[in-house]
């Protein structure tokens, strides 16, 4: 009878628009058992009911949000932690049973994901393992995934190594889920940052798949091999794996494979001193299972392609080894390089001899070094030529300039000059090669060799004359700067050597090193860091990989500062910019291990 009056009373309160003290305390215990919605202990508790469940996960995430927004991002603002403390284990449970809808788990995945918040790991690992990607169109809860992807990378979570690895491994990325929300890119971010050297055995099984065929018809199984053995070579080369140095070098041997193959090398130079062994073994003829597989891939690249495999294509295939022997070793640059690659050029032929010279300005600076290149210049004939089917002699000239040594380009641009024998047309490439080279590389000393080849005739015209422009540059730079290195450093630096095609910073760059010296290295490094101009950027990564020919500690871990920053900045332009730089870096550490 009571309870039939308070409801009476409250009713007839209601309908009339008036309520009473009276009616007010008539229904207090009504009042008292409301709880409190802006409380998040209230939707906590909430969340064994399963009518209420989704709706409270729902509310959570949005108080979450709310303090978020609150503390300017601050996951241990003032506001954030405590609500943290109250409502993530037991959402971190809920999402661990999987007793939500797909759409609100991946709701709730997400918020856990973004509060990096270790007792989460366990909720985020397992939907990552239990993740099971398809071809299909992709969802919400793909997108969800990314973000919870992208966050273990962040947390550098080893804990959740396996299931990446799993994930990775089942991850086609040329599914339309890989490609959203460049999920696949995520996923290799997030592997690089946590570098896991329990991967080894199955990153090493990745980069041996073979490539069956360049078909287009197999585009899509080609793009996911390469984004596989891709991703997996990085990795072996940052955990510096030794046991991957093998499958390593046949990714580079393997014309399948061209498009890992920078990066097989980058990996190569990392791991140091055991590459520089087995490549010193592959160079001198003494791996004869890497050369077999070497013969055996060029000859199956050709078929494949539909060429006619003849004697003089077998005799290559012989020989394909050699050529990436060279690359492999010349880029890791180490000193212990320098007697292998020389006494290999005792030993080969004019091709083989050739194809070493042009590599040979990528090991540390030695006398015997540019000596043994002046050589073979001299030996190399006008007609000779090197994969893939260029002028041998016209490469080895161009290549003359990246030593950055003016003697050394005066003479082989003085050769350039009288050479008297043979087509035209190919005197005159060559000169007009000499003449670009130089027109970076010469001096004070080279500047009359330089006037006498730009008077080199092609087709009744001088050889100089599409480079007006910047001849009268050269020649402005050379009487300002001479041969002092301090006044080519301080040009450098100045604000014309970043304009339009960064001429002027180019032909600083060669020449602050050429009369500058190791002395000046530091300044260099200094200057990549303010250049903003890419072809004056690369050359100055260049003279600075040329002027450390034991490595240096400060160099390296001032440039590693600056290329972690670029990488994690995200700006694909940003990350583009340095990708030479990453190169240089590694080869340094690598000459200082």
């Amino acid at each position: 009878m009571v309870k039939v009056l308070r409801i009476g009373t409250i009713v007839r309160a209601l309908m009339t628009g008036i309520v009473t003290t009276s009616a007010v305390l008539a229904t207090g215990s009504v009042v008292v058992g409301c709880a409190d919605e802006q409380a998040a202990s209230t939707h906590v508790k909430r969340l064994s009911d399963p009518i209420k469940r989704t709706s409270s996960v729902e509310r959570l995430i949005q108080m979450f949000n709310d303090k978020m927004n609150a503390d300017k991002q601050d996951r241990n603002g003032a506001n954030v932690k405590p609500l943290l403390d109250v409502i993530l284990p037991p959402l971190a449970e809920l999402s661990e049973k999987g007793d939500l809808d797909q759409k609100t788990q991946g709701q709730l995945l997400q918020m856990l994901a973004d509060t990096r918040d270790p007792r989460a790991m366990n909720a985020l690992v397992k939907a990552v393992d239990s993740y099971k990607m398809d071809d299909k169109r992709p969802e919400e809860f793909d997108a969800n995934m990314n973000t919870v992807v992208r966050s273990l990378g962040e947390m550098k979570a080893t804990a959740a190594s396996a299931a990446l690895l799993k994930l990775f491994s089942s991850m086609h990325y040329s599914w339309p889920k890989a490609q959203n929300k460049t999920f696949g890119r995520t996923l290799q971010d997030a592997m690089i940052a946590i570098n896991d050297p329990t991967w080894e055995e199955g990153l090493i099984r990745h980069i041996e798949t073979p490539i069956k065929t360049f078909s287009n018809k197999e585009a899509r199984s080609i793009a996911d091999q390469m984004y596989w053995q891709t991703v997996s070579a990085l990795i072996l080369g940052n955990i510096k794996s030794q046991k991957a140095v093998p499958s390593l070098i046949k990714v580079v041997l393997s014309p399948f494979k061209g498009a890992v193959g920078v990066t097989a090398i980058s990996a190569l130079i990392k791991v140091g001193k055991p590459s520089i062994d087995a490549g010193v073994k592959l160079l001198a003829g003494q791996s004869p299972d890497l050369a077999k597989y070497a013969e055996e891939e060029f000859l199956r690249a050709l078929e494949d392609k539909g060429e006619k495999v003849d004697d003089k294509k077998k005799a290559d295939a012989k020989k394909a080894y050699l050529d990436n022997a060279v690359i492999i070793v010349s880029n890791i640059g180490r000193v212990e390089c320098i007697a292998p690659m020389l006494a290999q050029l005792e030993k080969g032929d004019e091709t083989s001899n050739a194809v070493i010279a042009r590599e040979l300005y990528k090991l540390p600076k030695d006398p015997s070094v540019t000596a043994a290149f002046k050589k073979v210049w001299e030996a190399t004939k006008l007609d000779a030529t090197i994969p893939p089917g260029a002028n041998a002699k016209q490469a080895l000239t161009e290549s003359t300039g990246n030593f950055a040594d003016p003697e050394l380009a005066g003479a082989i641009g003085l050769l350039a000059l009288d050479l008297k024998v043979g087509e035209a047309a190919d005197i005159a490439d060559i000169q007009e090669a000499a003449l670009t080279m130089l027109m970076k590389v010469g001096g004070p000393a080279q500047l009359d060799l330089i006037e006498k080849l730009v008077l080199k005739q092609r087709d009744g015209a001088n050889i100089g004359k599409a480079y007006e422009k910047e001849l009268t540059i050269v020649r402005n730079l050379i009487k300002e700067c001479g041969d002092n290195g301090a006044m080519w450093l301080k040009k450098l630096g100045s604000p014309e050597a970043q304009k339009d095609s960064g001429f002027v910073g180019i032909k600083s760059a060669y020449m602050a090193a050429g009369f500058g010296g190791e002395a000046i290295r530091t300044q260099l490094v200094d200057l990549r860091l303010t250049t903003s101009n890419a072809a004056v950027a690369f050359t100055i990564e260049s003279m600075i990989d040329r002027l450390a020919p034991k490595g240096d500690k400060a160099t390296v871990e001032t440039l590693q500062t600056y290329l972690d920053k670029a990488l994690s900045s995200k700006d694909d332009q940003r990350v583009s910019s340095v990708s030479n730089l990453k190169t240089v870096v590694n080869r340094l550490r690598a000459r200082g291990q």
